[in-house]
């Protein structure tokens, strides 16, 4: 009965999050809509991609919830040097986007780099979880 109830807490949770999300991008759009300035509408314009992003993962939440989300060791196998060489490139993304952010001292170039420098740790944070699942899976490599 426990998992149950948690797994009914988890649905209201991510339903609740997924209006949040909603929200999100409405407010997004207005704010696009009501301004003329480009970094505004840059910014605006990035939070509503993530926000539908978000909505992506909290629907495969609710799939993963259901128990219909697998991972297998072969679908892993198949593109592990695939994923070694991506967590590379994401690795030499963020050791530029660094240098580039040290020798700036534009304001708003900083601001954006650092922006990037994030996003791009985030890459490399995934990708080095689907190698932690290809580690698990197989525990013997």
């Amino acid at each position: 009965m426990a998992a149950v109830e948690r797994k009914e807490y988890f649905e209201e949770g991510v339903e609740k999050w997924l209006r949040l999300e909603d929200d999100t991008i409405a407010s997004c759009e207005k704010m696009i809509d009501a301004s003329d300035n480009a970094l505004v509408k840059l910014m605006a314009g990035l939070v509503k991609t993530d926000s539908q992003k978000h909505i992506e993962i909290l629907n495969f939440i609710k799939e993963a919830l259901d128990g219909t989300i697998t991972l297998t060791p072969d679908e892993l196998g198949n593109i592990s040097e695939l994923l070694d060489a991506h967590i590379q490139i994401e690795k030499d993304s963020i050791t530029l986007g660094e240098a580039e952010y040290e020798e700036s001292r534009h304001f708003v170039v900083r601001h954006l780099l650092s922006y990037l420098i994030m996003d791009e740790t985030k890459h490399f944070k995934i990708f080095n979880q689907l190698r932690d699942y290809k580690r698990k899976l197989y525990p013997y490599v």
